[in-house]
């Protein structure tokens, strides 16, 4: 699971960030990080087409799409190298690419628009396989996963893709009583605690996770995000300046940066930028990104931050009509 679900929620632009500054950014956390498998900008589905270079042809190739609250979807790679997802997100997510035997031979986080082309490069060595991770610690390397243990995380990963999360649970468990020094299973464990709403649980194994393997690229920002579910938000905001050591270009992590910083009565121009880069995944961030601009007497770019949401938001978006709202009243 790469992602905890999040409670659903519905959010408004805040009038003022003066007396409760976390609320609406935390508001909004809450909304774009979505519950279950919906997808980050709403149900607005695009076709995202790419292609792959390599020094070696590899047939049988295959290119998955998913993480950040959603399943993996699967493209093969055609004759001619290119492949084509049919509904993928807009958002930031995972994007990697697997051999015939399930290897994952190249990983990175993309940010997915639409009318965008997704160019790979595949590294003339591949990395080696573990667990679904392309790039592991030197711990993680070093660790041999006993039999056993990995036979029950297997049996977890397809329990969880059924929606099975009492079984994917009780698998992970049992993967972790077999081998307590198993980064991934503890992740995984977390994940379905969080599904399953048992927050503090989910905390524990992601730190777990971490403690093992410092720069997991799943339980760092997975962490976060349960930290900003429980209003943690300073815990929140430390775990995510980590997460974007690993994983820069996480619109997510920069979200809930920025909700640590206002509550904590940040720099607004760091606040600001990073806003401005979660916005790139999470439109969104526009909106709380002009309600503080606003709040500052700086309108220009409040405008400029609402017509940046209207101009990526789908026509029936709940949110267009106060934002629209919002803009004709700076604009007078």
């Amino acid at each position: 699971m790469e992602s905890p679900p999040l409670a659903h929620a519905t959010a408004e632009p805040c009038r003022t960030l003066k007396m409760k500054p976390n609320i609406c950014l935390i508001a909004f956390v809450v909304l774009v990080l979505a519950a279950g498998r919906a997808a980050l900008a709403g149900p607005e589905t695009i076709t995202v087409r790419g292609e792959i270079t390599f020094s070696s042809p590899i047939n049988g190739l295959s290119v998955e799409l998913g993480g950040s609250g959603m399943r993996f979807e699967t493209a093969f790679v055609n004759a001619d190298n290119s492949f084509e997802f049919r509904s993928a997100t807009p958002g930031v997510h995972e994007l990697r690419v697997l051999a015939p035997n399930g290897q994952v031979l190249y990983q990175e986080y993309v940010s997915v628009t639409p009318n965008q082309t997704l160019s790979i490069r595949l590294p003339d060595q591949a990395p080696a396989k573990r667990s679904g991770e392309s790039t592991i610690s030197l711990q993680q390397l070093q660790h041999k996963v006993p039999p056993a243990a990995q036979k029950a995380f297997e049996k977890g990963e397809k329990a969880a893709v059924k929606g099975d999360l009492d079984q994917a649970r009780a698998c992970f468990e049992e993967a972790v009583a077999k081998d307590p020094e198993f980064a991934d299973a503890f992740n995984e464990l977390g994940g379905t605690n969080a599904s399953l709403n048992h927050l503090p649980e989910a905390a524990a194994q992601f730190q777990k996770a971490i403690d093992l393997a410092p720069e997991h690229r799943k339980a760092l920002p997975n962490l976060s995000i349960v930290f900003a579910k429980m209003e943690r938000l300073h815990e929140a905001g430390q775990v995510a300046r980590r997460a974007l050591q690993v994983i820069p270009g996480d619109s997510r992590m920069h979200y809930i940066l920025a909700a640590s910083l206002v509550d904590e009565h940040g720099n607004i121009d760091e606040i600001i930028a990073h806003l401005d880069r979660a916005a790139a995944g999470i439109p969104s961030a526009h909106v709380a990104a002009a309600d503080l601009l606003a709040q500052h007497g700086r309108f220009e770019e409040a405008i400029h931050h609402l017509e940046g949401y209207l101009d990526r938001a789908a026509p029936g978006d709940a949110l267009r009509p106060k934002v629209e709202a919002r803009l004709a009243q700076l604009r007078q």
